[in-house]
């Protein structure tokens, strides 16, 4: 028989950072119970941060992590509250920004006075029950609520021969193997360094479309500059953000700065394109942006560069056609680019680190079901959900649906910049306000 444990005000799907900002702002911003729903033995990890490797960094300095708006300084006076020594300008183990994380969560437990609670379970259906949601568990249990959140964070990655975020799975691959890596963004970043943090001595070898590793920052970091960008295609914004770069590096700027300076102004231009030229975007130049926006720590590039000139690292442009298993490995089919010809490669061990895929049309339950039932829609490049401005989700029928809300990655396509703590930051309290604004609407039981 189902529970129907109704608790009313906020059901957050997922406790990951997207759902701890979403749960802390709720707390301090609307009067209704908070309900966070996680599968998860732990909460505030979610797939960035629940690594055990100290060596991954996060790629953003710690001056710009806080959990509070209004609080800036807040995660560098935690990790001085903790004894963990991190300057202003340093970039922290992604695996202490868990912590950061779930202590914060779990504060905010603690302090509601039964207000907020985590509930353990996966969500597997959210339900239209008139003028409630009903979000079934896949135990049976069920909890109705005026809003629900998803916060799913990134759907679950391609799989090759390893996936590199399932817990161990590089525990598998010798130290003198040769690996191949497909992909040369974070993840692959993420890999090379835990196998280098354990001795590796085989052959690496990354093999993406452009061959392009993430770029680095620098020490002190510069100051942003804001460009002034406007256009209606792709190549103009590409040739005006250029000139902009060219300009600031004749008076000895840092073209760091400029795309820092920037950043601000991303969403506006992005929805200022036409579909058809953020899928021109999509397609030719967002690698491009992407290794300069998110960019590696110091200590990382080092780390890799080192890699590099000894001969362990290679980092090669090409399309993979083929991943074979063989009794000994793998065989990799990939086509060098500018060639034309496909070429086999042999290792022993293959990593999949291509990043997340899409929850559009991704077999996960909850993802089908909202499909299924009209309650979500894809966006126009299908990479995310369609939402509005605010992050309410849009349905089948191209209008809002009332009460079912989205942030952070699920947001990709309708935005831009929205996979950083400071851009998820910022829809949460957006979120935050449309709720407590509907927070005195009477829950049906």
């Amino acid at each position: 028989m189902t529970v129907e444990r109704s608790v009313g005000g906020t059901v957050v799907i997922g406790s990951g950072a997207s759902g701890v900002l979403t749960a802390v702002r709720l707390a301090a911003q609307a009067d209704g119970p908070v309900t966070v729903v996680e599968s998860a033995p732990t909460v505030g990890r979610g797939v960035a941060y629940s690594t055990t490797d100290y060596g991954h960094l996060l790629n953003s300095r710690t001056e710009t992590m806080s959990l509070y708006p209004d609080r800036p300084g807040h995660f560098l006076e935690w990790c001085r509250e903790h004894g963990l020594y991190c300057g202003p300008a340093g970039y922290a183990p992604r695996a202490t920004y868990g912590r950061y994380l779930a202590e914060a969560l779990e504060n905010t437990v603690r302090r509601s006075g039964g207000r907020v609670r985590v509930v353990r379970g996966r969500a597997v259906a959210v339900e239209d029950a008139g003028s409630v949601r009903v979000v079934r568990l896949a135990d049976g249990g069920a909890l109705s609520a005026s809003d629900v959140v998803l916060a799913l964070g990134h759907p679950p990655t391609r799989t090759a021969d390893i996936d590199p975020w399932c817990p161990g799975a590089l525990d598998r691959i010798d130290p003198s193997d040769d690996v191949v890596l497909l992909g040369t963004g974070l993840t692959a970043v993420d890999v090379l360094v835990t196998l280098a943090g354990r001795g590796h001595t085989g052959q690496l070898v990354a093999i993406s479309r452009h061959g392009l590793l993430p770029r680095i920052h620098v020490d002190p970091p510069p100051r942003p500059v804001p460009p002034k960008v406007s256009g209606h295609t792709s190549r103009e914004l590409l040739g005006q953000i250029r000139h902009a770069v060219d300009l600031h590096a004749r008076t000895g700027g840092d073209w760091r700065g400029v795309v820092d300076g920037l950043r601000p102004d991303v969403d506006r231009l992005w929805t200022g394109l036409p579909v058809t030229e953020q899928d021109r975007f999509l397609r030719h130049l967002s690698r491009l942006w992407e290794i300069h926006r998110h960019r590696m720590a110091p200590v990382i590039g080092a780390q890799l560069r080192r890699l590099t000139i000894e001969g362990r690292l290679r980092v090669v442009a090409g399309s993979i056609s083929r991943v074979e298993s063989t009794p000994h490995g793998a065989t990799v089919t990939w086509t060098p680019r500018g060639t034309g010809r496909p070429v086999p490669l042999t290792a022993d061990a293959v990593v999949d680190c291509r990043g997340p895929g899409a929850w559009v049309g991704h077999p996960d339950p909850l993802a089908r079901q909202l499909a299924a039932d009209g309650l979500t829609s894809p966006d126009a490049h299908r990479i995310g959900f369609a939402t509005t401005d605010d992050g309410q989700l849009i349905g089948a029928d191209g209008e809002p649906v009332p009460g079912l809300w989205t942030l952070g990655p699920l947001r990709r396509g309708s935005r831009y910049e929205t996979t950083a703590i400071p851009e998820i930051r910022a829809q949460a309290v957006t979120i935050a306000d449309r709720i407590s604004a509907r927070s005195a609407l009477p829950i049906a039981g």
